[in-house]
């Protein structure tokens, strides 16, 4: 999966296939998301397309057209690129990027803090 994030149109195509609880075509992520802002079919069907070559969506032959679904759920998305974001600071900025961290975790408040806790113990089974 690529590290960089999403673009708007990306981002949004996105949200649309998360939604769904099965494959979709163009067409109908096109009808979805030309009510909200102006698109071509043409720019749908290319952007989909790059989130197939970034891992993002699967596509397979169903008759003419080709039918797309989510490689990951939202929550296993936000997952890994939370992870490769972590990986990439601390390996540009090291220890002091760390140490800044944690002064920021200290600053939060204590309800949200022990939720990062948790979240923290979860990830270490």
């Amino acid at each position: 999966m690529n590290s960089q994030m999403l673009g708007d149109l990306e981002k949004e195509i996105m949200e649309f296939m998360w939604t769904k609880n099965q494959p979709v075509t163009v067409r109908i992520v096109y009808e979805s998301i030309s009510k909200k802002r102006k698109i071509a079919y043409t720019t749908a069907m290319t952007i989909m397309g790059r989130l197939v070559d970034k891992g993002l969506l699967k596509r397979k032959e169903s008759g003419k057209a080709y039918i797309y679904q989510p490689t990951y759920s939202k929550d296993k998305f936000l997952t890994r690129i939370s992870r490769q974001i972590i990986k990439n600071f601390i390996a540009n900025f090291g220890d002091v990027a760390i140490a800044h961290f944690a002064q920021e975790v200290d600053k939060l408040v204590p309800v949200k803090r022990q939720e990062l806790l948790k979240i923290l113990k979860g990830t270490k089974k």
